[in-house]
């Protein structure tokens, strides 16, 4: 009686465990965005972006271009506020945003700007990384989009839990949100997505501006000072 009580609750944990047809679906199609953009020569769009944090309920908007090349490199340009940048140069992370951090620049490893990285790290091997499930579809710039639902298998991931909007006719994502451990979320909505076109190699490149302080990331867990532009 208790080996068959006991069998009657494994199969019920399955079952609530179990991959529905929309979800085997989800799965499907990110595996499709993935190779989308991991084969993507180039990809340009504009975005906008919302940060909350709930803790003080402020809310940061801000707004640019996304642009990709290969699976290396990537940049924000902001056009709201307008000096704002994040690039990836294929080596290193720059995140320059004097409209919240005046006279700095933190520099950082590739590794380390997961939660930025659409093509090499948040796309990666999502049916092993990830629980995807399957959330209602909407419409979005008057395109219908899937919803998919991703919480991290392991708890070193950047976010805690992550949904794409997908585009089903091309793959491409139109609206991403994340929640960071922190309980930061940041939402990112994509119009204008184009891929193939050309795209200036100078998006890919950041120079700190003189008299900018240089935060080494990886310096400082070494515990090296950080450096300052002549």
């Amino acid at each position: 009686m208790i080996a068959r009580a006991l069998l009657s609750l494994v199969i019920a944990a399955g079952a609530l465990t179990a991959q529905t047809p929309a979800d085997s679906a989800a799965i499907a199609l990110l595996e499709r965005t993935t190779e989308s953009y991991r084969s993507a020569r180039t990809l340009r769009a504009e975005f906008t972006q919302t940060m909350t944090n709930p803790r003080t309920g402020n809310v940061m908007r801000s707004a640019g271009e996304f642009l990709q090349r290969g699976t290396q490199q990537f940049a924000f340009i902001f056009t709201d506020p307008p000096e704002d940048r994040i690039v990836a140069d294929g080596e290193l992370i720059w995140l320059y945003l004097p409209s919240t951090a005046k006279g700095q620049v933190l520099k950082m490893p590739r590794a380390a700007g997961g939660g930025l990285d659409l093509a090499s790290s948040i796309l990666r091997d999502p049916r092993r990384r990830y629980i995807v499930v399957a959330r209602p579809d909407t419409t979005i710039d008057g395109r219908a989009v899937r919803a998919i639902q991703l919480t991290p298998r392991t708890p070193d991931a950047v976010f805690t839990r992550a949904t794409l909007w997908i585009d089903p006719a091309n793959a491409l994502i139109r609206a991403a949100e994340f929640t960071e451990p922190s309980g930061l979320r940041r939402a990112l909505t994509f119009t204008r997505v184009r891929t193939g076109v050309s795209l200036p190699a100078a998006s890919f490149l950041f120079t700190p501006p003189p008299g900018v302080r240089v935060i080494d990331q990886a310096a400082l867990l070494g515990g090296s000072a950080p450096e300052k532009r002549p």
